[in-house]
């Protein structure tokens, strides 16, 4: 049976810097994520947020609006017939601003993750950022009095 996973991401900037989480891929090139991942049961879409980002960052963080709506379908089937809570995802990207006091231990990392990452929007712009929708749209996003649908995308490439 399909599944399709809700996520809570988070635009969190710091000082005019944005945190991204670092990732190597499966062939062992780097991409960048924003911080945060997969609702659970009965938690609300900001809950899951601030329990995300804290597992992966170790830092606390408050949502302050929701900014954008985007979605990544990936199409290799042998990847959805083992993975399949995770080749359908519907992120759900929050502005969210950091809880002065000190970070906690990183208790469980994302999937592929290296590390996470303080840089300016300019340098964000730059990298091979997930979702591939927000690729060059963060100054647009935020800067819209709105939500933003960023839009489906479909990717040939596995998704674990």
């Amino acid at each position: 049976m399909p599944i399709i996973r809700n996520s809570a991401k988070a635009l969190l900037f710091h000082q005019g810097k944005l945190l991204l989480n670092s990732h190597l891929d499966r062939s062992g090139s780097p991409y960048y994520d924003l911080p945060g991942g997969g609702q659970e049961p009965f938690e609300s879409m900001e809950e899951a947020l601030i329990r995300e980002v804290r597992e992966e960052t170790g830092l606390t963080v408050r949502p302050l609006r929701f900014l954008a709506l985007a979605e990544e379908i990936f199409t290799d089937p042998q990847m959805r017939q083992r993975y399949p809570q995770y080749c359908h995802r519907v992120m759900h990207i929050f502005l969210a601003e950091l809880v002065p006091g000190v970070p906690q231990t990183q208790a469980e990392p994302d999937f592929q993750q290296t590390g996470s990452v303080w840089v300016t929007p300019e340098e964000a712009g730059a990298l091979p950022l997930v979702p591939i929708q927000l690729r060059g749209q963060i100054a647009q996003v935020l800067a819209s009095s709105s939500p933003v649908y960023l839009g489906a995308v479909r990717r040939d490439e596995v998704c674990m």
